[in-house]
């Protein structure tokens, strides 16, 4: 992990050796980072330390998000037949991480974003929304969506960009 400091990057101690691919920060010093066998770890102090969470689960994670110090997701998938995508809520700063099946058990989910406790995205095959924080979720219209979603950036509730290749 690395943390910027004007120009210059340094590198961080982890306490995994795991590889680590997502990171979300609520604020310059709260953060989570999440990888590997489904390591998730935190940090309270603008990564100068970190502690390794239970997510729970031992497959990859593919995406972490958090909107304050308490809520936040993470995803990942199921490792046997059927190959589904799990998302992990926690609703206390990462303490306990609960999996729920994403109700689509057709499709793989990559990636998720929350703009607030209740309104939020999640794509892969598609994008679907939320707004009652991830209970139910609707597909939106992606008939011109030509390649699977790996990450979403956000400039304001608006506008929205998806990124990844063809599929």
């Amino acid at each position: 992990l690395a943390q910027p400091s004007g120009m210059e990057w340094y590198k961080l101690q982890s306490p995994t050796d795991n590889t680590l691919r997502h990171i979300t920060f609520v604020d310059s010093l709260t953060g989570w980072a999440a990888g590997d066998s489904g390591t998730i770890i935190h940090t309270t102090d603008g990564g100068n330390s970190w502690v390794e969470q239970n997510s729970g689960v031992q497959t990859n994670i593919t995406d972490i998000f958090s909107v304050d110090r308490n809520l936040g997701w993470a995803l990942t998938y199921r490792d046997s037949v059927p190959f589904i995508t799990i998302i992990l809520n926690t609703t206390d700063g990462g303490e306990n991480w609960i999996a729920e099946d994403f109700p689509d058990t057709n499709t793989y989910m990559q990636t998720i974003f929350f703009f607030d406790s209740l309104n939020g995205f999640i794509g892969g095959n598609y994008i679907a929304h939320t707004s009652d924080g991830g209970k139910s979720w609707i597909e939106i219209d992606s008939s011109k969506l030509v390649f699977s979603v790996m990450n979403f950036s956000f400039y304001n509730r608006q506008i929205g960009y998806a990124c990844r290749g063809r599929h």
